[in-house]
């Protein structure tokens, strides 16, 4: 049994601060409670002798058994008393409703959450909180929750919990039920001073009826730790979507106003979720409907590539192959038999195909919607059925949506439904959102970016399956000299260090003046490109300190006279600045490769197209470190240019496996050496037979 499973399963909650004032948490969370749970309720409350019906006790130690759970209403600075109380008659797990912790932003909030921590920890009690909503367990009817409105939610048990730190908005996602949507649990972490996000997905993991796992979420104290739960909820097949909000800069202070935790790189959580099989969604409309069919669905591996559509409007179905093109879907054209089968059934100005459009008649003829869909079900070809359903006509409406949910569990692949009517309660739509054996959209884009989803973690996961270990570099480098004068090393050191883990860099001769650069570059060879070297100067290209392809001594000397006047005139300080002077190595493709570590998520990689409009492009992937060469392969693949890596107008394929061979080591390298703290290789030139780092620079940790 999880150890967080007596708190959302309980048998017996006791409230304190149970209230009957008008807007109070207390309050809402006793008549939450006794409408909907089936177990034990005590309210606590010196004040009254009964609250909603409920008899009133002065205080725990009165109450004639240990509650499961203690939902806390009071006052913050009353919280650690009630605390104390709970543990002292043995109760080991409370929900904190009040505010005032690290959501007030402020250092007296803060403080007063770390000791609610510290609290916690010593008296070996579970807290769900501060500042958080509580939770909803539909099955039992345990809605130990302040917002008011769970009273007139009808309880309808089904496959998707909802988890965040939001509570109102987690809400509104329940209040799906309303139309006939089954969900298993809501929870609110709210400030997570101890039990968190990650807490609670190891709980759902190991929860039957969760079916899959919807997050909507801000921030998390330990981000590391919510990789390793999401990492085991994937080994264990139970699907993972998530709508990661605080995105943006407002969207971060907002999230810090709200739960008291800086929201992290929208980056680094894209690469946590890659590495860890999320279905990561952008929208919130998106977020219950891709659970709903991930719930259905996530545990069937497609074994084939297309999917079949059915419609009875014409329109719609172009709209269909639109979007399924939009989301790479592949619609095969139809099999023999499928297509025998559908001429006999339809009329003969439908439009046999696929997407099929079956016409009007499909409105007079009550059995033709079902008939259809068997037909398309057994096609080889489709790994997953999608009807679309413009018709919300009188009561015909309702026995074809009966018909057609009946159908879909016996159906040999999913089936899903897009309700394309702007009469989103129309006549049939609350008999598809209730049936536990499809999934209902009500947005086509969002019905294929769900099996674009499907498609993808279903690869994910049969990569983890045949995944042979790749093996580890030994790649940790003493950090040597500790005195020196700068937090980061020159190019030429940088190089250096790079070259001795395998990564191909254009060495150079390092000078002291322009008649030592031309001696150097007539022994070379020319082209040549004179640099300044020194740990002091971060991007010397954007001081004029990097002069490229040039072709004989004059153009050497005047070169040289150029990067020194540039470094005089932006660093005076560094006095005599060497030269570095390099054979010109030829045109290709400019790309990058850098790494850091992130104080939430430890060391990442980020790699893509680079040059001086890296950060204009933003064409690159991120990844945690170290990262597989599978993974650098396939995040390439996904980049918008991409194409130019293959060969397009003009341009010769290139080497790709030497690149992503080289990603991959230095991933390893930032994850080896503790001393690093960010690595920057830009540009590395990628051509057909090689991939060769020009400008390199290594920062250390201070």
């Amino acid at each position: 049994m999880s150890a967080l499973e007596q708190l959302f399963n309980p048998q017996c909650i006791a409230v304190v601060g149970a209230s009957p004032k008008p807007g109070s948490f207390g309050g809402a969370v006793l008549r939450n409670l006794t409408t909907h749970y089936r177990g034990t309720v005590y309210a606590v409350n010196p004040s009254y002798q009964e609250v909603e019906g409920v008899p009133c006790f002065r205080s725990l130690a009165e109450l004639p058994q240990v509650p499961d759970c203690v939902g806390i209403a009071v006052a913050a600075d009353l919280v650690e008393a009630v605390l104390r109380d709970a543990a002292a008659i043995g109760c080991k797990y409370a929900a904190v409703f009040s505010s005032g912790f690290a959501d007030t932003a402020d250092e007296a909030g803060r403080r007063r959450q770390a000791s609610l921590q510290a609290l916690a920890r010593e008296l070996k009690i579970r807290v769900l909180g501060p500042n958080c909503t509580g939770f909803v367990n539909v099955a039992s009817g345990a809605a130990c929750n302040i917002l008011p409105s769970i009273v007139d939610l009808p309880m309808r048990p089904g496959g998707v919990s909802v988890a965040g730190q939001s509570g109102a908005l987690g809400y509104v996602v329940l209040q799906a039920m309303h139309r006939g949507v089954g969900f298993g649990k809501l929870i609110s972490v709210g400030n997570s001073a101890d039990i968190d996000l990650a807490d609670v997905i190891d709980y759902l993991v190991d929860d039957a009826q969760t079916k899959c796992i919807a997050l909507l979420f801000e921030s998390v104290p330990d981000a590391r730790k919510l990789s390793r739960a999401l990492r085991r909820a994937f080994e264990q097949g139970k699907p993972v979507v998530a709508y990661k909000i605080g995105t943006t800069d407002a969207g971060r202070q907002a999230a810090l106003s709200h739960s008291g935790m800086l929201a992290g790189s929208a980056q680094a959580y894209r690469a946590m979720f890659l590495r860890n099989g999320v279905v990561q969604v952008n929208s919130f409309e998106s977020l219950l409907e891709t659970a709903i069919f991930f719930s259905v669905f996530g545990q069937v591996a497609p074994t084939r590539t297309g999917i079949g559509i059915i419609s009875g409007s014409g329109g719609s179905v172009v709209m269909a192959a639109d979007k399924s093109a939009e989301c790479g879907l592949q619609l095969p054209p139809l099999h023999d038999d499928t297509r025998s089968a559908l001429a006999q059934r339809l009329p003969s100005f439908a439009a046999i195909a696929n997407p099929a459009d079956i016409t009007a008649e499909s409105i007079r003829d009550h059995r033709m919607y079902q008939e259809c869909i068997e037909i398309f079900a057994r096609d080889p070809a489709f790994a997953s059925v999608i009807v679309l359903m413009p018709s919300a006509h009188g009561s015909a409406a309702a026995d074809r949506a009966r018909a057609i949910t009946e159908l879909s569990a016996s159906l040999p692949v999913p089936m899903s439904l897009v309700w394309i009517n702007e009469w989103h309660q129309g006549i049939g739509s609350g008999i598809y959102d209730a049936c536990p054996t499809m999934a209902t959209f009500r947005s086509l884009d969002r019905c294929m970016a769900a099996h674009q989803a499907w498609f993808a973690y279903a690869r994910c996961r049969a990569q983890w399956l045949r995944q042979v270990p790749e093996p580890v570099p030994n790649v940790a480098i003493p950090r040597g000299d500790a005195l020196r004068r700068s937090a980061q090393l020159s190019e030429a050191e940088s190089k250096r260090l790079l070259a001795g883990i395998g990564v191909n860099t254009c060495h150079g001769a390092i000078v002291s003046s322009a008649e030592e650069a031309m001696q150097a570059a007539d022994a070379m060879g020319y082209p040549v490109v004179v640099k300044a070297e020194s740990e002091f100067i971060a991007h010397k290209s954007d001081i004029g300190a990097v002069k490229l392809d040039l072709a004989d001594a004059g153009a050497v000397r005047t070169a040289c006279a150029q990067v020194l006047q540039a470094c005089q005139q932006h660093h005076p300080e560094l006095g005599d600045v060497r030269l570095s002077v390099q054979r010109m190595v030829p045109t290709g493709i400019e790309m990058i490769i850098g790494a850091r570590v992130d104080p939430d998520f430890g060391p990442l990689v980020v790699y893509g197209f680079g040059g001086v409009l890296v950060e204009l492009l933003k064409n690159v992937a991120v990844s945690l470190a170290p990262v597989p060469r599978q993974e650098v392969l396939d995040q390439i693949a996904g980049l918008q240019m991409a194409p130019l890596l293959q060969g397009y107008r003009g341009f010769d394929p290139v080497d790709l496996g030497q690149f992503a061979d080289q990603v991959v080591r230095v991933s390893h390298l930032i994850q080896q050496n503790p001393w690093m703290a960010e690595i920057d290789i830009n540009p590395i030139i990628l051509s057909k037979d090689s991939a060769i780092a020009v400008d390199a620079l290594i920062t250390m940790q201070a």
